[in-house]
């Protein structure tokens, strides 16, 4: 109905879940993204979504998302970033889909809103050593992250990717020029991952850079509080500065 909407020469906006928006995905192919047709897609309840249950759980959208030609997938850090992504997704002359997650708008850091620009991440903090590349509602842990590095004596860049198709190649050989670590961090399987198109990019292009990718194990995932399910898939601040920091004294000792 969206497509044909679109064909008509409207923009639709179709909000839907994460998990159940999977179970369309011949249609997104065939209807959609094939005509090359803008509509938007609003993809809610996207990553953990705790006692909803575990087929609620919606941690396989950017992988499916990113395997269909013409389709742009952004995620926002905050609610303001929401806002701007509607807007460039409405501007946008093609499909697009935006993830966001279940509950309450993050709203840490208002002063982070550079315009949104087709294929652009956006660098929040810029230092050296190590680059942590977050994806939308990850800002909070990746902000608590770079917190503990800091004051663990550790220099680190704190990067939000925005776009997970197409990823920015350009930061990506921008960081590689003076960091020894690239971490990402998403809350999506890793198989065809954000974290997964990084890792290709890196090897691809041969840059002189280690890489640390922080995202959900190939398992289901049970339902539970989020917070607690964090931590027992990994991808609290707490373990993930543990695991950054081990990988960096590796990757120094290694290049010694």
């Amino acid at each position: 109905f969206a497509a044909g909407l679109a064909a008509g020469g409207i923009k639709p906006v179709f909000a839907v879940y994460s998990s159940f928006l999977q179970r369309a995905y011949d249609q997104m192919i065939h209807d959609v993204a094939l005509q090359n047709l803008p509509v938007m897609f609003a993809v809610d309840r996207a990553g953990l979504v705790g006692n909803d249950g575990e087929t609620h759980q919606g941690i396989f959208d950017l992988s499916y998302l990113s395997t269909i030609p013409n389709m742009v997938v952004l995620s926002p850090k905050h609610k303001w970033e929401l806002a701007d992504m509607i807007r460039f997704g409405i501007a946008y002359d093609g499909p697009v889909a935006i993830r966001y997650p279940r509950g309450s708008a993050c709203d840490p850091c208002p002063e982070f809103r550079s315009p949104v620009v087709y294929g652009k991440s956006e660098m929040l903090y810029e230092e050296r050593e190590i680059a942590v590349i977050f994806v939308g509602h990850m800002f909070g842990e990746a902000l608590e992250v770079r917190k503990q590095l800091k004051e663990a004596g550790y220099h680190c860049s704190l990067v939000n990717a925005r776009f997970v198709k197409p990823i920015d190649t350009e930061v990506l050989d921008m960081l590689s020029a003076d960091h020894k670590l690239l971490v990402t961090m998403e809350e999506n399987v890793r198989s065809g991952g954000y974290g997964e198109k990084v890792m290709d990019y890196v090897v691809e292009q041969e840059l002189p850079v280690k890489l640390l990718n922080i995202s959900l194990p190939d398992e289901y995932v049970e339902h539970g509080n989020v917070a607690l399910l964090y931590e027992e898939v990994g991808i609290d601040a707490q373990t993930v500065t543990k695991r950054i920091i081990e990988k960096y004294i590796t990757c120094r000792k290694e290049q010694k």
